[in-house]
């Protein structure tokens, strides 16, 4: 960086995230698809030849990450056989996609006869063929179902289009004309930013812009790096858990080992469940891509992002796995694993950074379709939305409500009333808060939100690929869980759970006049529900978010007639607080099960006391950490007031054997519809 004037280093950097947003204007003007130009689900960046990223600007983090890292699997199959005016375009998760609906275009920019760098942009198609409409749900068996796998390909070669490969894929897509519109503007797009790196390079040169990509790169590994070596080194484990595959109740363990040695850091994800027959799965650049995201946010968030700040990180991910899926794994909840990585390395920072907690998410993208045949119309129709809920709180604050996590940059969570029932047989019937719809805790996350969708056509859809719908979120440091996520139907005044697994639902048939309802739920709050300030309960009690009973019973404050009853509250805070039940922890061993899960020994009479039964999930509970969940195992002979533990189990927890815990049990939804 010393041989670079630094005003031209600024001066390019500077240019670059001016350009991505340029993109993104020119996808949101010239789109055809609402989850395009009104949800903002696409990303745009600037991928250097070598797959590290250049330049991104408001977009989806996982959309970039896994851009750049895709395009490394893409030049692999081309190596030299790259040229001026081809468009690559890929989907398929084995070789640098995320699910098949994100459809990637790179487009080469050359100067002087080699590639400087990758222009690209990825988009959500609502539909890409498959069984349903929308193209995955939450049932899927096989990549198959799920839509048009697009291995890498030219779409386009040295400026010509390949119009048998445009042909055959649109042909194969619903609402094929709207999906040509959006390919179209997708190259609208990349063609915005070539004109741009044109100007840029033909003042400065390519070799000083090369240069300048090249420092901008060190200098976020150097930052990175300093801020990994003011970490403590060593060891650290999470265990997480998915609520199931789709196909059966049974949940999915995520494991990790962080190692940190030095300015690095190292995952390993082995003892992770194997992939599944079912759609949670996804592939490497998906798993790579949660990870980062928190290290940024958590560890460098004030400087721009770029390929550099990756590098100090390592993986090892397990092939098979369902974070590393193989042929012919189906990847629709692909977007519900990234949220269960950022919270599994919000766990691992708990346990060293204890001044900067946060809580789980919320455990799921809530993927929801409805579509059909709109008759009126004479025209297939997709209603895709993501009804989001509560973002969870931090130490200081609380969380957000009825918005995206902070990696998905300006993407909305629905549509417009006006616009879904304008084009669609459907009218949209409200989007509320949940009222006692939040993580509780010292901070509170945001509030779960409510969306009603009437269907007006009989020969409608709906399918789903939603998780946390089953396990709750976690809170750290004694927070309650946080709220699920549920999807059902109303008809004829009646409301049910349309599939066999909650938050699974594949093409199930919708008639007209029915009300589809889903719940966005809530993620975790962080510190103990009682310690909250009593005016901010009043205040969400008066505002209509918490009902004067959940205030009573999870917040242990009386409120009457507006106003706090302060000696009411005292006695109601000691006396929630006088029926926990903690115990000690003895010296154990780390059992798990078949499936991968954590097993928690307990005795009969410790197992009444906390309400469990054999194969029930409880969680071990600290003041400081994110909590440690099992599933119980009860057992003659266990001391009274102790539950064993190993190492790796207390190491979770950041206690030694001989702490007294907190043992709660956890109230899950039932597994089964």
């Amino acid at each position: 960086m010393t041989q670079i004037d630094p005003i031209t280093l600024e001066v390019v950097r500077g240019y670059m995230v001016p350009t991505v947003l340029q993109m993104r204007a020119t996808m949101i003007r010239t789109s055809y698809a609402p989850i395009l130009y009104e949800c903002k689900d696409f990303s745009c960046g600037m991928v250097t030849s070598d797959g590290e990223l250049a330049a991104m600007s408001e977009d989806f983090a996982g959309h970039v990450f896994a851009m750049s890292l895709g395009l490394k699997a893409v030049l692999e199959k081309f190596k030299d056989d790259v040229h001026p005016g081809d468009v690559l375009a890929v989907n398929d998760p084995y070789t640098g996609g995320t699910h098949l609906n994100d459809i990637a275009f790179y487009l080469p920019f050359f100067v002087e006869g080699k590639p400087l760098l990758y222009i690209a942009v990825r988009a959500h198609h609502s539909d890409v063929g498959g069984a349903t409409p929308g193209s995955f749900s939450g049932q899927d068996t096989e990549i198959y179902q799920e839509g048009m796998r697009i291995v890498p390909v030219k779409l386009f070669e040295r400026g010509e289009v390949n119009q048998a490969l445009w042909d055959v894929l649109f042909a194969n897509m619903r609402l094929p004309d709207e999906r040509q519109g959006d390919a179209l503007a997708m190259l609208d797009t990349i063609r915005v930013a070539e004109m741009a790196m044109a100007e840029l390079c033909e003042k400065y040169g390519p070799k000083m812009v090369e240069d300048c990509l090249s420092a901008l790169m060190d200098s976020a590994e150097e930052t990175m790096r300093e801020q990994i070596a003011r970490l403590p080194d060593g060891e650290f484990y999470f265990e997480h858990y998915m609520d199931n595959s789709g196909l059966s109740p049974e949940p999915l363990p995520l494991k990790v080992k962080l190692t940190i040695e030095g300015d690095s850091m190292t995952f390993d994800f082995t003892g992770t469940a194997p992939q599944a027959v079912g759609p949670m799965n996804c592939g490497i650049p998906v798993t790579q891509g949660g990870v980062f995201v928190v290290i940024k946010s958590w560890l460098d968030a004030k400087t721009p992002v770029n390929g550099g700040t990756f590098r100090p990180l390592k993986f090892v991910i397990p092939e098979g796995s369902c974070l590393a899926s193989e042929l012919p794994a189906p990847v629709g909840g692909c977007w519900e694993i990234f949220r269960h990585l950022q919270a599994m390395v919000v766990g691992l920072f708990s346990q060293f950074i204890p001044d900067d907690l946060g809580a789980e998410y919320r455990g799921s993208v809530d993927h929801l379709y409805v579509g059909g045949y709109d008759q009126v119309r004479g025209r297939y129709y997709i209603l895709y939305e993501s009804p989001q809920g509560g973002a969870p709180a931090t130490s200081d604050t609380d969380g957000a409500t009825g918005c995206f996590n902070y990696d998905a940059g300006d993407l909305a969570m629905v549509q417009q009333a006006e616009s879904v029932e304008q084009r669609q047989p459907l009218i949209i019937e409200s989007l509320s808060a949940r009222q006692d719809g939040e993580g509780a805790g010292y901070r509170r996350s945001g509030f779960g939100v409510a969306r009603r969708v009437r269907i007006l056509a009989d020969s409608s859809q709906l399918s789903t690929t939603v998780d946390g719908a089953v396990i709750p979120p976690w809170g750290p440091a004694g927070a309650p869980p946080g709220s699920v996520n549920s999807v059902t139907v109303i008809r004829r005044g009646e409301e049910f759970i349309p599939a066999p697994i909650p938050g699974k639902i594949k093409g199930f048939q919708l008639l007209n006049g029915d009300v589809v309802v889903a719940l966005g739920s809530a993620g975790g709050g962080v510190g103990d529900a009682l310690d909250r300030e009593t005016e901010l309960v009043r205040r969400d009690v008066y505002e209509g978010y918490v009902s004067a009973e959940r205030a009573r019973d999870v917040y242990g404050v009386a409120i009457e007639n507006n106003e706090v009853d302060l000696e009411k509250t005292r006695r109601l805070r000691e006396g929630i607080k006088g029926k926990r039940q903690y115990f000690t922890i003895s010296d154990g061993a780390d059992e798990f099960d078949g499936r991968g899960c954590r097993v928690g020994l307990i005795g009969a009479t410790d197992a009444a006391g906390i309400g469990v039964s054999n194969g029930d999930m409880f969680e071990y509970v600290t003041t400081s950490t994110a909590p440690l969940r099992a599933w119980a195992t009860i057992v003659d002979g266990q001391s009274e007031g102790t539950l064993p533990l190993g190492p790796i189990g207390r190491g979770i927890l950041k206690i030694e054997a001989g702490a007294k815990v907190w043992a709660r049990r956890l109230p899950i939804a039932s597994a089964q519809a």
